[in-house]
């Protein structure tokens, strides 16, 4: 396959995160030949939103070559701001969750991050600065490991803008 230059924009950024738990999915499928996937939720479920604060979201993945074949680990970490009750406990259900995301760049570009095999965990720590300058909230790394890269979803090619 030959990748060719690109003929568009490439803004960085991830726009507002969008989450689901793993048993509110009815069915996820990815063509590992495309990378293309489609997740259907159950009829009462929606995607939920997780705000942080813009230009903070950051997502790593990582390539290892293990003898068992390459294994990607990924981390999808934020900065949720201010250190309140509503977002502790908001954070709080999320621990020991599996969850899978929907992230959507300021390309356009859709991706879901965790499978059903491998979903994402959640990990935070509350920073308290000793200066006023400092960022005073929530710093979330959600982490997984999967056996293929994240697969795309269908995107409008317009980014979300909240």
């Amino acid at each position: 396959m030959t990748v060719l230059k690109h003929n568009s924009g490439n803004i960085g950024g991830i726009n507002p995160v969008q989450y689901i738990f793993w048993e509110d999915v009815a069915a996820y499928t990815v063509d590992l030949t495309t990378l293309a996937g489609s997740i259907t939720l159950k009829s009462d479920k929606r995607w939920k939103y997780l705000y942080a604060t813009p230009e903070t979201i950051h997502l790593e993945v990582k390539e290892e070559d293990t003898p068992a074949g390459i294994k990607y680990t990924c981390q999808l970490k934020m900065l949720i701001p201010k250190d309140r009750a509503e977002v502790e406990i908001a954070l709080r259900d999320l621990n020991n969750r599996n969850l899978i995301f929907k992230l959507l760049d300021k390309n356009g570009v859709c991706r879901f991050i965790g499978s059903m095999d491998a979903p994402m965990k959640k990990l935070g720590k509350l920073l308290k600065p000793n200066s006023a300058e400092g960022f005073n909230g929530w710093e979330v790394v959600f982490t997984a490991e999967f056996s293929a890269p994240a697969a795309y979803g269908e995107s409008s090619g317009t980014p979300f803008m909240p």
